[in-house]
């Protein structure tokens, strides 16, 4: 099999497992009263410390005005805080609260545990091939991100 037809075949095995592992990530995530466009919020809040409207409102390709409804559901839910910075007030910055943060861990933890009882049914070796080959993919992956951000910043 040559290199084209290995990478063809890589990424429909990625793509079915991206599609399983969403499905099996997104059992705790039913469970909550948060539509999408909230958990999609809650998640660019948690990734990036002080988040204000503006940044959220640009990561989701909304209006300020959008990003505001959406943030003021979270507030409702106990899941975000708003604070306004106290050189500016006109910044308004966004932070998960403990029941936020719980949340999302909520959510990583039950895919990790999935994963876990995948992992325990194949065999020693096949998690090591598996391994170097995440590590390897990773490696690139990573040294392409570094290249991106020295690109743009």
């Amino acid at each position: 099999m040559d290199k084209a037809e290995l990478i063809r075949e890589t990424i429909a095995l990625s793509h079915r497992l991206g599609h399983l592992q969403m499905r099996n990530t997104m059992e705790p995530w039913k469970k909550l009263d948060v539509p999408l466009a909230q958990l999609k919020s809650l998640f660019l809040i948690h990734s990036r410390a002080n988040m204000n409207v503006r940044q959220l409102a640009a990561e989701l390709c909304v209006t300020p005005g959008n990003v505001t409804s959406i943030v003021d559901r979270l507030i409702a839910q106990e899941l975000v805080t708003r604070s306004e910075d106290t050189a500016d007030r006109r910044q308004v910055f966004l932070k998960l609260t403990d029941k936020g943060l719980m949340t999302i861990r909520e959510i990583g933890e039950t895919g990790m545990s999935k994963m876990r009882s995948v992992l325990e049914k194949m065999d020693v070796e096949d998690i090591a091939a598996l391994k170097r080959g995440v590590r390897a993919l990773l490696i690139i992956l990573e040294q392409d991100q570094k290249e991106t951000e020295n690109k743009t910043g």
